[in-house]
């Protein structure tokens, strides 16, 4: 079990590039992990590399939990993957359970985000990126590159304790990516 969340430069996959990536172990302090460099994203290689280490980590895991990855991580991955040609796991070889879903159906919060939940249940972390840290960090410069995968690294330990703060009012079904 693992829990997944991504950083990139654009909402569409087509137009922007990843940033960086974090996969949290259930129940472990092991975080897999990577980030784009400066000069991969000026020499053109942009985030090929780390899509793969993505891919990799993705395939040492049978199950991912992800917030609003239904709508965006997942299908941003695989269509980076599909840009640069590299095997994305196929139908059943990594479910995947979105926990905005769960969220949804078994909260009545005034909005759907991971800091709506993750304030109303008491679990703190969740950090903000300054839409100029955003925008250095596509840029390559190295502080604010950092600054976002410490972004995903907290996403991904808040995400676990949400989830056991809910799990046990959802059934154990599993969507396949």
């Amino acid at each position: 079990l693992g829990y997944l969340d991504i950083e990139t430069t654009d909402l569409k996959a087509n137009i922007g590039i990843m940033l960086s990536w974090a996969i949290k172990t259930r129940e472990k302090n092991e975080i897999h992990r990577d980030v784009i460099t400066k000069q991969e994203i000026f020499d053109g290689e942009y985030d090929q590399r780390i899509v793969q280490t993505l891919i990799d980590a993705l395939n040492q895991y049978d199950l991912i939990f992800t917030y609003y990855g239904t709508g965006f991580d997942i299908p941003f991955m695989r269509t980076r993957a599909m840009e640069w040609k590299l095997r994305f796991p196929v139908f059943r070889e990594v479910s995947h359970k979105d926990i905005y879903y769960l969220v949804r159906s078994k909260m009545q919060l005034h909005r759907s985000s991971l800091k709506a939940a993750t304030q109303f249940l008491g679990i703190g972390g969740k950090t903000n990126l300054d839409p100029r840290v955003w925008r250095d960090a596509t840029y390559g410069e190295p502080k604010a590159l950092k600054y976002v995968l410490d972004h995903n690294i907290a996403d991904v330990r808040i995400l676990e304790r949400l989830h056991k703060k809910i799990e046990e009012y959802c059934n154990s079904n599993v969507v396949p990516v």
